[in-house]
């Protein structure tokens, strides 16, 4: 499809179901009632998970006022319990080892989200929302947050 009619298409498929900008509390708070998430440390290697992530978020808030604080970052770790809540999510990733279990990582400063579970990350994400400036200004951002509802859908 061509990049303005993929465009046009995205805004009109998925504009009712904008959510406006949350913090990660609440997506944190929202994820709760509809999963048993729990805060937990992290094992060696899921803090390695955590390693190879600092730098995205770091990068991606290099020009943001909140650059100064950037040393005073405080991510928290969640597990999503495996249960009959969260199967849909373990199923998708293909964890069968107890071993294994998925994460959410939440940075409250930078409003940062993400988890070892690209499917839960996007619904997260989408469930975090977007800035009103970004739509109203129909920036980059405001498209690629639209076609996580297109990648969402095509993954259901």
């Amino acid at each position: 499809m061509e990049h303005d009619k993929y465009k046009a298409y995205l805004k009109q498929q998925y504009s009712q179901e904008i959510r406006p900008l949350q913090s990660v509390n609440d997506v944190i708070s929202a994820f709760q009632k509809k999963l048993d998430i729990a805060e937990t440390e992290l094992s060696e290697s899921e803090d390695i998970f955590l390693e190879m992530t600092i730098p995205n978020y770091i990068n991606a808030h290099k020009n943001d006022p909140i650059k100064s604080n950037l040393n005073n970052l405080n991510f928290i770790s969640y597990e999503v319990v495996r249960n009959e809540k969260s199967d849909h999510y373990y199923n998708h990733m293909g964890i069968t080892s107890d071993n294994e279990r998925i994460l959410v990582i939440a940075e409250s400063q930078l409003n940062a989200i993400t988890s070892n579970c690209e499917e839960l990350k996007v619904d997260m994400i989408i469930e975090r929302g977007i800035d009103i400036f970004h739509v109203n200004q129909e920036i980059p951002d405001f498209f690629a947050y639209l076609m996580l509802f297109d990648s969402r859908n095509e993954n259901h």
